[in-house]
């Protein structure tokens, strides 16, 4: 596990947004700004696990989806079945089986994620980035244009 601040060499955030890429695992600290609803009464932000799965073109937004330990009981059927498993036994450092959210791409610009501690704790592969993506596109409350800004999308498209 690296945190940023042991990637960062020159503490540029051009040299951040070059050492996070697509698949990343990251914990840090998110807050309503980036959707994120905190647990307990007075707090303002919760740790979170997410996966990295796009930037926009200019490097200055990143394009996430929210790793939980539950499925949301209060969430439609639909959305429920948005949520992809990612097992311990393929990912130790989740320590158990946890549900990727593919029913939203959430996003925090570079500005809020470099100015907060966060740690870098594994890779998702090729073929759950891709699942996880696939669904990400059919789900019905994320828009094609959001997609499309972390390029998820390539016209009509899918990537991955």
């Amino acid at each position: 596990m690296a945190t940023i601040a042991d990637l960062l060499s020159s503490s540029s955030k051009e040299n951040l947004m070059s050492t996070i890429k697509r698949g990343d695992v990251v914990r840090m600290r998110l807050t309503e700004e980036e959707g994120i609803t905190p647990k307990n009464e007075g707090d303002s932000s919760r740790n979170k696990y997410f996966i990295v799965l796009g930037k926009t073109a200019d490097d200055q937004i990143i394009g996430f989806v929210v790793i939980n330990t539950n499925i949301n009981v209060n969430l439609s059927e639909v959305l429920k079945r948005l949520h992809y498993p990612l097992t311990a036994e393929k990912y130790p450092f989740l320590e158990k089986t946890r549900y990727v959210n593919c029913g939203t791409l959430k996003q925090i610009s570079l500005s809020n994620f470099s100015n907060r501690h966060c740690s870098i704790f594994g890779t998702i592969d090729e073929e759950d980035l891709r699942l996880i993506t696939n669904a990400l596109a059919s789900s019905p409350i994320e828009s094609k244009k959001k997609l499309r800004k972390f390029g998820l999308l390539v016209g009509n498209k899918k990537s991955g």
